[in-house]
């Protein structure tokens, strides 16, 4: 058996250790960029706002922080009044004429699912991992159980989402008759980082066949 070099055993570890440092490095750097990014979107506007005013009528401007404070505190004084029968006709006021512009009400309508969806609890979005065969008969695709829907005919269909990788965020919407899907008991958290990693990050094993609705979850 031949023995590698002193050169490729060399290179073998500094390119597995730079390897191991890229999977630790680059989701901290992706993190602290999000971070970056949310914390400019929330502080900026209203500081230059504020700025701008602060500059004409006192010559000061506000530090950095001060925005993103205002900006947290707005949020849930919007938060009390949304819980209160006389705030809650007002913004609903405000929602009402927003629905009324051609083109705001179709962003603002958008904009609103997509907040109301990603703020819901996580047994009202991803309810169980499925294996459905997609997209072509004979190749079968990770999905995630969103609910189930029942046609005119009595007929009940498995509602699935069909992610795509490795971006889970975009996707396609499938309705499956409940004989066309196979139930697993892998965890909605583990089946996303499956779909995130492109199958990298996979489980050692994988339970099918639970085609029963109404079996309890792993």
């Amino acid at each position: 058996m031949n023995t590698p070099s002193l050169g490729r055993r060399i290179w073998h570890h500094i390119y597995s250790r730079m390897l191991t440092g890229v999977v630790f490095v680059v989701p901290l750097i992706l993190t602290i960029w999000v971070l970056q990014l949310l914390y400019n979107l929330l502080d900026g506007p209203l500081r230059s706002l504020l700025n701008a005013v602060l500059r004409y009528t006192l010559r000061w401007e506000l530090p950095s922080g001060v925005g993103l404070v205002l900006t947290l505190l707005a949020l849930y004084i919007t938060g009390i009044l949304a819980a209160n029968m006389l705030g809650r006709r007002f913004l609903e006021f405000w929602e009402s004429l927003l629905q009324k512009m051609p083109i705001v009400n179709s962003i603002y309508n958008a904009a609103r699912q997509v907040v109301r969806t990603l703020s819901q609890p996580q047994e009202k979005s991803f309810q169980r991992v499925v294996l459905i065969e997609f997209p072509s008969k004979g190749l079968w695709t990770i999905a995630f159980q969103v609910g189930m829907i029942q046609t005119s005919d009595g007929r009940e269909w498995v509602r699935v989402y069909v992610p795509t990788t490795p971006n889970p965020t975009s996707g396609y919407l499938q309705f499956l008759p409940k004989e066309n899907v196979q139930f697993t008991s892998i965890p909605v958290d583990e089946a996303l980082k499956m779909v995130v990693s492109g199958g990298i990050l996979a489980p050692e094993r994988l339970d099918v066949g639970l085609s029963k609705i109404d079996q309890g979850r792993p």
